[in-house]
């Protein structure tokens, strides 16, 4: 009968091919330890960044929101023109030849008549006799070239503004054609 130590082919399966004599320093740290060491050290998986189309579509959205609210504080504090208020007709121009020196709209009060003598681009308001399809001053508001301020006149179908370098001399005219 063989013993584990008898029998060749169980030595090779169960013990090492080397014996311990007896005469070798004792290993301090356990043969598990040994093994364990040995293994490589595993590390938590990175964690996904964020990336791809996702971030660049929300910061487009709320850079556009942005600048729509800035947008809307400008118009509100009138830095900008309301781009859904009406514009006002163009001014009809006319040919005066007045009979003495032309006094310039810029003394034109409501109840007085202008004609222009320059182009729509470019108007020159002067005063003229009330006729009929004359243009008539119905409102004037000084120190202001803000012609938002005519919405509330009443036949009021043109506008004329005088925007000066001091804010005293600008003014606004609102006229309507006589009938």
């Amino acid at each position: 009968m063989y013993t584990h130590d008898d029998d060749p082919a169980a030595r090779s399966r169960h013990t090492p091919t080397h014996r311990r004599t007896g005469n070798e320093p004792d290993d301090p740290t356990p043969a598990v330890h040994r093994i364990t060491e040995m293994l490589p050290i595993v590390q938590a998986p990175p964690r996904p960044r964020m990336g791809g189309r996702g971030p660049a579509i929300i910061g487009l959205a709320l850079l556009g929101v942005c600048v729509i609210a800035f947008a809307a504080v400008l118009i509100v504090l009138r830095v900008l023109p309301d781009p859904f208020e009406s514009a006002a007709e163009p001014l009809p121009v006319t040919t005066v030849t007045p009979s003495a020196a032309p006094r310039t709209a810029r003394f034109a009060q409501p109840g007085d008549c202008v004609a222009n003598t320059g182009t729509e681009e470019d108007p020159d308001l002067v005063m003229a006799p009330c006729e009929s399809g004359a243009l008539q001053v119905l409102a004037r508001f000084d120190a202001t070239s803000d012609t938002r301020e005519c919405k509330g006149v009443q036949g009021y179908r043109y506008h004329y503004f005088f925007d000066s370098e001091l804010a005293g001399l600008d003014f606004v005219l609102c006229m309507g054609k006589r009938p």
